[in-house]
């Protein structure tokens, strides 16, 4: 999935895709992946990983944020919830 122009999103839902991205990060980070083994685990691209942790807007399938979870061993809700 190619990055998406921010044009198509508000502030508000640029911001929420960027915290999906933090928060695939800080799970990853904290179980001692790498963005290549966390691709492999959830077979997704390297790609598609490296672009969601970046600061720019990336959208991102339900599959996909179901693949990363499992992959990192969360709920799926825990990369969606944010305080």
């Amino acid at each position: 999935m190619p990055p998406i122009k921010s044009k198509l999103y508000s502030e508000e839902e640029q911001q929420f895709l960027r915290n999906i991205g933090f928060k695939i990060q800080f799970f990853r980070k904290q179980r001692g992946l790498s963005q290549n083994e966390l691709a492999e685990k959830s077979d997704l691209s390297y790609t598609t990983i490296s672009h969601l942790e970046s600061t720019s807007v990336y959208g991102v399938s339900m599959i996909s944020i179901f693949r990363i979870a499992k992959a990192l061993n969360v709920d799926p809700s825990q990369l969606l919830m944010f305080k």
